[in-house]
């Protein structure tokens, strides 16, 4: 996943959801958060052609393709994946590497 994060490449996934079910599919990864203690993959799907979140401990297999993944807003991935009443995070960015303090 960092790999795919850092070079702007696809990710082929394999996924089991909170029902059990297994699948593949080809995310292009936007960026990590984590919420109630648990870490997520936000990407979009090219199967479901939405933004969607992957929890981390259900991902089974990641493993970068060759294919450029299109830039895509984190923010608005994450407003695509709820309800439509949803209000727009007032802030968030992509994690980046922290700065040295002096």
């Amino acid at each position: 996943m960092e790999q795919a994060l850092s070079h702007n490449l696809a990710l082929r996934l394999s996924y089991t959801d909170a029902a059990g079910h297994e699948s593949d599919r080809v995310v292009e990864p936007a960026g990590l958060l984590t919420a109630e203690g648990r870490w997520y993959l936000i990407a979009w799907c090219r199967t479901r052609r939405a933004g969607r979140g992957f929890r981390l401990d259900r991902i089974t297999a990641a493993t970068p393709t060759d294919e450029r993944a299109q830039p895509h807003n984190l923010a608005d991935l994450l407003l695509g994946s709820t309800a439509a009443a949803a209000v727009r995070p007032a802030a968030l960015a992509p994690l980046t590497p922290a700065r040295p303090r002096h």
